[in-house]
Parts: C-alpha cells; sequence; structure tokens
C-alpha cells in the first residue's frame, strides 16, 4: 500500500493538537508559574500595543528586561476566546510537520521521517516545557527548526531570505539565541577540525548570522550587562537557588526525558554521521549537542532547557539511523518482515515515548486552588497592598490578585534577590516574632499566603508564631492579614 505522508502527517498533528487542547482544558489554571507573567504581559501589549519595561507589582516596582516578540505575536490572537491556551497548543504540535521536513531532507526516506514526526509529538521533555503553559518556548522551538531548515536549503533564494530574517527574530524572542550562536560557532569549527568544506556563501551567511544575533542581544541586555558584568550570564540567580537551577546531569533523567528510542537512534545516527560520512548535516546537528553540554557541564544553562534543546538534533539524527535501517533490511532475510518490523516500532514508540509523555502531562501542578484564592485579594484588599508568597507563586499572585508581590522569579535586575529569598524564608520558618514582624515592617507586607503546599515547601506544619491574635487575623482560607 501506497504511504500517504500528507494525510499521516495531518493525523498525527491532529492527534498532537488534540493531546494537548484536552490537557489544557481539563486544568482551569496553567501548569507553570511563568505562564502568568507572559499572560500579564500579553494582556497589557493587547491593550496599548507597548512593550513593557516596568512592572510596579514586581518586587514592589522594578524594570524588566525581557524580549518580549513572542508576546507580541500572542496578543495579535487576543481576539480568540482562550488564546492563551490555543495558540500554544497550536505552535507546539506544528513542530511535527518541521522535524518531517528536516528529515525527509536529511534522508530522503518518507518512512523514517514520519516516524520521527511521531516521535517529536511526544517528547517528554517538551511537553513537560510547553503543554498547558504560556511558554516562549512553544515559538522557540518552531523558529529553531525552521532555521535549520534554512541552514540545509541555503542554496534556495528563498530560505536564505527567511533565514536572516530569523536571524534578526530570535535574539528578540529569547536569550536562547545566543546558544544557537555558540552552536553555529562550533560548527564552523567542528568543520574546520574534520577538514570538510563549506560553500563559502554558506559560511558567510552564517558568520553574518552570529554577529545579527551577538548585536541585538548585546543592545537588549546593555543595562544589565553594565550592572552584572559577565555574571549576566548567571541571570541574578541567587546562590540559594544555584544548585536547583543548574543541576547536574543525571543519565536516568536524561533517558526518561528525552526518550530511550531518539536517544539510542539519535546517537548511532551521529556516530555514523561523524566518523563513517562525515556527513555536514552531522555534525550541524551534533554542534548543538556539544556546544548545549559543555554550557550546561559550565553551569551556564540549567539542565531541563538543556536537555530540552539537546533532544531535538537527537530526534533529527534518529531518521538517518532509521533510514540506514530501512536501506539494510531489504538485503537481510528478515526483509519479509518488514511491516512487522514498522508494527513493532509503533508500539515502541507509544510505550517509550507516548506514555511517559501523557504521564509527565498528567503530573504538572495545578494553581487552580491558588486561582481561588489570589482572585479573592483583588475584590477584597485595598490596591497597593504587598502580598508574601514564595517566589515560585510570584507571578501567579501578581496576574490574579493585582496586587505586589515580594519576590518572583523573574531575576534579571530584581532589587536584593539573594536578601529577599532568604528574608521569606525566614518570615515563613522563624520562631522569633520580633524578627519576623521586623522583616513584615521592612517590606510592608499587608498579607500572609500559608496554604499546605506552601507549608510543605519550608518543611513546616504552621507558621509558628501565627496563633498570635494580636498581629495575625485568618480572613479567608490560608490567609492571614497583618495587624499589628
Amino acid at each position: 500500500m501506497k504511504i500517504k505522508p500528507r494525510l499521516i502527517l495531518t493525523v498525527i498533528f491532529l492527534l498532537t493538537l488534540t493531546f494537548r487542547l484536552y490537557i489544557s482544558f481539563t486544568n482551569s489554571s496553567f501548569s507553570g508559574d511563568n505562564s502568568y507573567f507572559n499572560l500579564r504581559v500579553t494582556e497589557e501589549i493587547a491593550n496599548d500595543g507597548k512593550p513593557v519595561f516596568y512592572d510596579e507589582l514586581s518586587y514592589g516596582g522594578r524594570d524588566i528586561i525581557y524580549p518580549q516578540a513572542f508576546n507580541y505575536f500572542l496578543s495579535l490572537f487576543s481576539f480568540i476566546p482562550n488564546y492563551e491556551k490555543i495558540i500554544p497548543a497550536l505552535l507546539s504540535s506544528l513542530i511535527i510537520f518541521l522535524f518531517y521536513a528536516i528529515s525527509k531532507k536529511i534522508t530522503n526516506n518518507v518512512q523514517s521521517s514520519l516516524f520521527v514526526s511521531l516521535i517529536s509529538a511526544f517528547i517528554p521533555i517538551e511537553i513537560m516545557t510547553t503543554i498547558n503553559q504560556i511558554s516562549v518556548y512553544s515559538l522557540v522551538i518552531p523558529v529553531l527548526l525552521l532555521m535549520i531548515l534554512c541552514l540545509l536549503n541555503l542554496d534556495n533564494r528563498k530560505y536564505f531570505v527567511l533565514f536572516i530574517i530569523l536571524s534578526f527574530l530570535l535574539p528578540l524572542i529569547h536569550p536562547i539565541s545566543l546558544l544557537f550562536m555558540f552552536s553555529l560557532f562550533f560548527y564552523l569549527m567542528l568543520l574546520s577540525t574534520e577538514s570538510v568544506n563549506l560553500d563559502r556563501a554558506k559560511k558567510e551567511t552564517i558568520i553574518f548570522s552570529l554577529f545579527v544575533i551577538l548585536l541585538i542581544n548585546f543592545f537588549l541586555y546593555k543595562d544589565a550587562l553594565l550592572r552584572y558584568g559577565f555574571d549576566i550570564i548567571w541571570q541574578n540567580i541567587p546562590a540559594i537557588l544555584f544548585e536547583t537551577y543548574f543541576k547536574s546531569l543525571n543519565l536516568f533523567e536524561v533517558f526518561y526525558f528525552i526518550g530511550i528510542i531518539p536517544l539510542v537512534l539519535g546517537i548511532i545516527g551521529m556516530y555514523m554521521g561523524l566518523f563513517k560520512k562525515k556527513d555536514p548535516v552531522a555534525l550541524l546537528l551534533t554542534s548543538f549537542i556539544l556546544s548545549t553540554l559543555l554550557l550546561m557541564s559550565l553551569k551556564l544553562i540549567n539542565l531541563q532547557i538543556g536537555v530540552l534543546f539537546i533532544s531535538i538534533p537527537l530526534v533529527i539524527l534518529a531518521s538517518s539511523s532509521m533510514s540506514n535501517a530501512y536501506s539494510y533490511l531489504p538485503l537481510t532475510k528478515f526483509s519479509k518482515y518488514k511491516p512487522y518490523f514498522n508494527i513493532i516500532f509503533l508500539i515502541l514508540i507509544i510505550v517509550l515515548s507516548v506514555i511517559p509523555s501523557i504521564l509527565i502531562a498528567n503530573s504538572l501542578p495545578s494553581y487552580d486552588k491558588e486561582m481561588k484564592t489570589f482572585s479573592w485579594f483583588r475584590e477584597n484588599t485595598r490596591e497597593n497592598a504587598v502580598i508574601l508568597v514564595p517566589y515560585q507563586y510570584g507571578n501567579s499572585i501578581t496576574y490574579f490578585s493585582k496586587r505586589t508581590n515580594v519576590a518572583d522569579d523573574n531575576f534579571l535586575l530584581a532589587p536584593n534577590v539573594e536578601e529577599r529569598l532568604n528574608d521569606i524564608e525566614v518570615i515563613y520558618k522563624s520562631v522569633f516574632e520580633l524578627k519576623a514582624i521586623e522583616l513584615i515592617k521592612k517590606y510592608d507586607i499587608d498579607y500572609i499566603y500559608s496554604s499546605k503546599d506552601v507549608l510543605d515547601y519550608y518543611n513546616i506544619t504552621k507558621i509558628p508564631y501565627i496563633d498570635n491574635e494580636e498581629c495575625f487575623n485568618l480572613v479567608t482560607e490560608d490567609v492571614y492579614e497583618i495587624k499589628c
């Protein structure tokens, strides 16, 4: 039976989109606190069309440096009901077409490319990062894939022009563009060391892209660069969270989050491309993997994002392994079992990629309870009230309550981050009431939120001094008003 790639891709796309929308719409809230920062910025852009450079609710008021092209793009669809859930899901689902196009370009094998498109729809780490979230990576990943596709087709003028345009656009979306820039630089080095020739025009295009990305990032982050110097690469992340953000690479986590199939087949494809064929495409994809691993080892990129960007080239390289298997199979006595081979491989994808993705999607955090409580603040407190929550709830509290937080996870340019996070912990855990009250007055805190999840985070059963009714009044579930 003749394979119909368009039909199969359409089915995969619809299954992927349905899965993502189902997870999104069965949750009232998003699965990530940062989604509420993106939603607030997007709504402000949709209302007045201006980028947000100052956030009066974060840290009591602070400047922000944040590329907002993603938010501008999202705001274009604000007239659509539930656009904040539909558009990110749609963007993330579209990557299957890009994975197919890249794989087809590399292997010219339809079957392996279709399998890769199915694998790409259920990469566990990508699901964890984007599903039911307003995540900038739902746009970053398609743009990166499109740039890789353009690199493979630079001889075509349309792809050449598109690559140049995307080189300007990517740094306006996310600073991960620096990883792409570093990977391209690594690619040029690998070409030189492996004595692989690359067309001069292509080299010049890549070098031009490097300078464009570097220059735009410099202008975007020049204020932060002047303030932090080269420490900007650690994004002002406080020392108490450094180990959390930059965990060491765990082999089990890599297998689980990337998936056994893309990891094993990707490594085989990388080996074949580097040592057997010296393929420029394999060198390009390997440069992404090696540069990401290097940055992770130097604690310059956190584990989750590093694994995410390792998974992309590995999935593409897996198509090369599969293509070689399909080419070799007819030469063996197992050729008559080719249909069974496809069925077995499909079952493996379901067991090792689809099921882990579903489990991850269903285990992501929910803010349904917080959404109800935080909305209470908007109706029952004065507009300039300051609410204490752990930094992990900082963006959601400001979105739902429209009130000021003490800290959130937007650390870059935030004032006294280390001190604030330490003070928040002291307020929740201190057995000395006078010390806690001193810190409460320091930040003009009016309300304290102390749900079970918050107490569990600080390993306490209740705030030690909270029973003092002269100073603290329980006004609604898990919310205490400061009276002294």
